[in-house]
Order: C-alpha cells, then sequence, then structure tokens
C-alpha cells in the first residue's frame, strides 16, 4: 500500500492558476486582433479624408476659374484661344472630381456597409490598352459587411468572343503567363488583381466572366459578365 499525500487546497490553486493563465492569454489575444483591426481602418479614413480634401481643392479651383473667367469677358481681355484653354482646364478638373467623388463613395460602402447585398463583391473592371495586342486589367473585389474579418477563395477570369468566324473563349492563364487559371484571393476591405493579357491575333473579345468563390465558413460564389468596353482585338 502506498500513502498520497491528500492537498486538495494545492490542486485547487493549480486548477485556478491554469484559469487565469487561459483567461489572460484570451485578453492578450483580442487586444492584439482589437488593435490590428484599429490600425487598418485608421488608415482608410485617412485615405478616404485625404480624397475628400482634393474634392474641395478642386472645387475651389473650379469656382476660381470660373469668376476669373467672368471677369475676363466683362473686360473684353480674353480670346478664344484662352477661353478654350481655360473650358479644357474645367472640364479636367470636374472629370477629376468625379473620379474623387467615386472613390470617396466606395471608401464609404467599404467602410460604412447599408447596401442590402452584403459579403463577397465582385466591384469593377477597368482594362486599357497603349500597345497593339497588349490589354492592361484590374479587376477590383470588395467586401461589404458589418464586420471586417479576412475573407480568402480563388476568382477565374475568362475572355470570350469570336476568332474566325468561331465562338472562342480563353482563361486568365492562357492570356497572362503571370496568372493561374484561378487567382487566390485574400483581404478584409478590397483587393486589385491587375495584369497585363497577350491578345491572340484575330480574336476579338466580346465580354469578360468573371467567377469569384470564397472558402471558409460563409461560402459564396458570385458570377459578373462584363462587356468588353475597348475596339476589336
Amino acid at each position: 500500500m502506498v500513502v498520497v499525500p491528500h492537498r486538495p487546497m494545492y490542486k485547487a490553486m493549480i486548477f485556478m492558476a491554469f484559469l487565469v493563465a487561459m483567461a489572460a492569454f484570451s485578453w492578450l489575444t483580442y487586444q492584439y486582433g482589437k488593435n490590428e483591426g484599429l490600425a487598418l481602418k485608421v488608415e482608410i479614413v485617412e485615405e478616404k479624408e485625404r480624397i475628400a480634401r482634393q474634392l474641395i481643392e478642386s472645387q475651389q479651383m473650379i469656382s476660381e476659374m470660373r469668376q476669373e473667367i467672368a471677369d475676363l469677358q466683362v473686360g473684353g481681355e480674353i480670346d478664344d484661344k484662352a477661353n478654350e484653354e481655360v473650358r479644357q482646364t474645367i472640364e479636367q478638373l470636374q472629370e477629376q472630381i468625379a473620379q474623387l467623388n467615386e472613390e470617396v463613395n466606395f471608401y464609404k460602402g467599404v467602410m460604412v456597409p447599408n447596401a442590402a447585398d452584403k459579403g463577397l463583391r465582385i466591384e469593377r473592371l477597368d482594362v486599357s490598352s497603349n500597345v497593339p495586342g497588349r490589354v492592361k486589367y484590374s479587376l477590383l473585389l470588395t467586401q461589404v459587411v458589418d464586420k471586417h474579418d479576412y475573407v480568402q477563395g480563388a476568382v477565374q477570369i475568362s475572355l470570350l468572343g469570336q476568332e474566325g468566324g468561331l465562338e472562342r473563349s480563353f482563361n486568365l492563364s492562357e492570356l497572362d503567363e503571370q496568372k493561374e487559371a484561378s487567382v487566390r484571393f485574400r483581404f478584409r476591405y478590397f483587393q486589385n488583381i491587375n495584369g497585363e493579357l497577350m491578345m491572340p491575333e484575330g480574336f476579338e473579345p466580346r465580354e469578360v466572366m468573371v467567377v469569384a468563390q470564397s472558402s471558409g465558413a460563409n461560402v459564396q460564389r458570385l458570377e459578373k459578365t462584363f462587356d468588353w468596353p475597348l475596339g476589336s482585338g
């Protein structure tokens, strides 16, 4: 027979110490996640405020230039060339204001979501071409939610059109050697997927099909088609 000391207080103290350690670890983990999230939110808010300031400055500049035009017209000191230059400048500033307004609305939508279709969103696709046969693209994915946790998954981009009078489709890896057919994403607020397409000779694109699917607890599958905004090829 072995005599074992009966020490209930010792076991109770060990158990309490374990509970205190777990509580401290949970609190530290919560504070770390909270601070990281606040830092990201502050960065987004500062960017939105910067764009808003640029918007106000552009509006003030337009107002001043319009007043200057009015003063010159009254004094008969403006000629057609100067008038055209000022008009073009005002148009450029108005385009800049429209772009800034769009960016402000975008940040508002991400930071203060009130849309009915919350969750992962295929926001927009921009394409441009300065060299024949090469097309730069930028796909914007966003997440509109009340609590911004990371969302991850994969997106597929396909280009549909005609080649030699027949229907053809190309996936992203066939046109952009830097990308796989399925591109992974992971973000909290938004993410841009950028690249350059090498267009096949004789191919006339008609539309772009984008399929995005998230993984994890809240799985979403989205499909969106964009009309090809450039000319043939």
